[in-house]
């Protein structure tokens, strides 16, 4: 399994990446990554940066993980969901058409994956300024456009931290002012060559048959200790086992699991 994208380095691309094991340790730090920075990007950063062993041949520091492209970082969550056992999620929707309410469940792995186009992560657009070339966006770009409220300004920012060079820019030269066309023409330029995760599915309502577009949350697995469900098993086990907190963390995922199906099928068979 490769990324969509990657990371490209002296002309060459590498799209490895492999996860740490999967410990009550690593889950741990995810719980942490989950409150530190008051932004989605900034946790998602911190999960990854927790959770990888490497990442397109590097070790994976919080910088190089959010410089990776949006659809890499979207991609390494729904894996890294599936790793955690929340790999199938159950979505309710409404009817906008008979008003009913529905569930139906989405496999993260199972979501459309786009490959990044040729060219990645680089594109040359034609605009009213001359030729301009771009990179695809990352998460250090979300990172920076999460404190903004006003979405044509955040898009401009982008365009402008997207530009890599223009006819006779230099460093330190204001952003250049696009027209609505060189807009159009740099997005769907990018769009080319950006890799892309599906992040929306389509559900027929049971009811009326009427197809609903629903959103799929890329990052569930910031959820996974919400409400320090970790800590609390972490709490019976010590407590049905005498361990210390750095033996349980350092079981893994599966074992963990199943130590507590046993104190609780024993809890049953004493009532």
């Amino acid at each position: 399994m490769r990324l969509p994208g990657g990371i490209v380095r002296d002309g060459a691309r590498r799209r490895d990446f492999a996860f740490r094991s999967l410990t009550g340790a690593v889950e741990l730090a995810l719980a942490e990554a989950d409150g530190v920075g008051s932004t989605l990007p900034a946790r998602v950063t911190a999960a990854l940066a927790a959770a990888l062993a490497h990442v397109g041949g590097e070790a994976p520091l919080p910088a190089t993980v959010a410089g990776l492209a949006v659809a890499d970082r979207q991609f390494l969550m729904g894996r890294l969901a599936t790793g955690l056992g929340l790999g199938e999620s159950w979505l309710t929707a409404g009817c906008g058409r008979c008003g009913e309410r529905f569930d139906f469940s989405v496999t993260h792995a199972d979501l459309p994956v786009k490959e990044a186009g040729e060219g990645y992560p680089f594109a040359t657009v034609e605009t009213s300024l001359g030729p301009c070339r771009f990179r695809v966006p990352t998460g250090a770009d979300q990172e920076f456009l999460a404190g903004l409220d006003d979405e044509r300004e955040a898009f401009r920012c982008l365009v402008g931290r997207c530009l890599v060079d223009s006819p006779g820019r230099r460093t330190g030269d204001g952003q250049p002012t696009f027209t609505a066309d060189d807009v159009a023409r740099i997005e769907s330029a990018l769009e080319a060559v950006a890799p892309e995760v599906a992040v929306s599915v389509q559900a027929a309502c049971p009811a009326c048959g009427t197809t609903h577009v629903i959103d799929v949350d890329p990052y569930a697995a910031l959820s996974r200790n919400a409400g320090g469900g970790l800590l609390q098993e972490i709490h019976i086990l010590a407590a049905s086992y005498h361990w210390s907190e750095g033996e349980i963390l350092a079981l893994p995922l599966e074992r963990r699991r199943r130590y507590l199906e046993l104190i609780d099928r024993a809890r049953g068979m004493a009532r």
